[in-house]
């Protein structure tokens, strides 16, 4: 026995020090998966594309991955079952050199627990956080679908799933703010960042190392660093583009006969934003006699559907486009990730951004008051 715990001991003690040589080792289980079961290490590219960068299968219950890692990256740990080839499930792991342990369990809502390092030991209790409350939310929906429900338990539903929405970015921010010294908090706040408040990204991005800084966090923080400098208070930046006959216009230009300019980002491609326009047409028939001037930047990329969606939803105001789609110069100018997006302009600076419906004729009518 003597002999025996003495070489296990060993086992462990070479696998320490390969990691702290600098590679990994991912010791794993599966817990209801067979022998025979495949299990790889890949990362997501972009939504649905799959890099794999290793692959074995289940024996006698376990399986390994060893290797050597640059920098900590995020990945997944996915088993799939080879009786149900529609089984899979996908374990989101720190990739990073240490000894690292993954337990994966079928059962219906367990949760995976991965152990080894801070980051997946946080990763770990993350999720388990995270599923408490799905399961919340799913006892919510299951209200607001029930055709019997009552509206005061509708009502009431509403508002707890609005509770539990305002719990679950909290949980997320703290997440990224315990975590934002390793590769899982700096990945959540690229990820989530759109979610959170701009005072907590940037205090958050100015956090992170320097040696940490990815092409996604430079991208990130570039990204803030233009919303600063577009944000409420700022002066107006030009946007010059073609024009839907061929011609040439820009804000600036606009703007000279404005005592108060609307730029209005949209697509003929996007539902929301042709919802939006009856309303962006109401406050233009009501105020442009006052003053009240507006320019489209149209995110599309194919001018025919550009030229028949202004015909189409009776859009008589300036339009211009450089049809490059999320390649928009202009709505990079003013970090638009979401359309429909607006910047209201006045005296030469941003007074508002992001305003819809009745509060776009509210704030247009309230400024042009002050107007003399």
């Amino acid at each position: 026995m003597k002999k025996i715990l003495s070489l296990a001991a060993l086992a462990l003690m070479l696998c320490v020090a390969a990691c702290q040589q600098g590679g990994y080792k991912i010791t794993g289980s599966a817990n209801g998966g067979e022998d025979g079961d495949t299990v790889i290490l890949a990362r997501f590219i972009g939504r649905q594309g799959v890099d794999t960068l290793q692959s074995t299968v289940i024996k006698n219950g376990k399986f390994a991955f060893t290797g050597t890692q640059d920098t900590a990256i995020m990945c997944y740990v996915i088993w799939s079952s080879n009786a149900n080839p529609d089984l899979s499930i996908a374990a989101q792991i720190a990739l990073e050199n240490a000894a690292i342990t993954v337990r994966i369990d079928t059962a219906e809502n367990a949760v995976s627990e991965i152990s080894g390092t801070p980051a997946n030991e946080s990763l770990t209790a993350l999720n388990k956080e995270t599923q408490q409350l799905n399961q919340q939310g799913q006892e919510i929906f299951a209200v607001l679908s029930d055709t019997a429900a009552t509206q005061e338990a509708k009502d009431a539903a509403e508002k707890q799933l609005d509770e539990l929405q305002d719990k679950m970015l909290g949980l997320y921010k703290d997440f990224v703010a315990n975590n934002i010294q390793n590769v899982a908090g700096q990945t959540y706040l690229t990820e989530f960042a759109s979610a959170f408040d701009d005072e907590f990204v940037n205090e958050e991005l100015a956090a992170i190392p320097e040696d940490d800084i990815t092409p996604d966090i430079q991208k990130t923080k570039e990204l803030y660093e233009q919303k600063a400098a577009t944000a409420v208070g700022q002066p107006f930046k030009d946007i010059v583009a073609a024009t839907p006959d061929g011609g040439e216009n820009s804000v600036a230009e606009v703007a000279k006969d404005a005592k108060l300019l609307l730029i209005d980002f949209w697509a003929s491609w996007c539902g929301p934003c042709r919802a939006e326009m009856p309303h962006v047409k109401a406050a233009y028939e009501k105020f442009h006699k006052h003053g009240f001037e507006i320019i489209g930047v149209s995110l599309d990329n194919d001018a025919e559907a550009w030229k028949k969606a202004i015909a189409d939803l009776g859009i008589t105001w300036p339009q211009i486009s450089d049809l490059q789609g999320w390649d928009c110069a202009g709505a990079k100018t003013y970090s638009v990730r979401a359309i429909p997006a607006t910047v209201l302009i006045q005296d030469g600076k941003i007074v508002a951004r992001d305003l819809r419906g009745d509060k776009l004729s509210e704030k247009v009518e309230e400024l042009l008051k002050t107007v003399k």
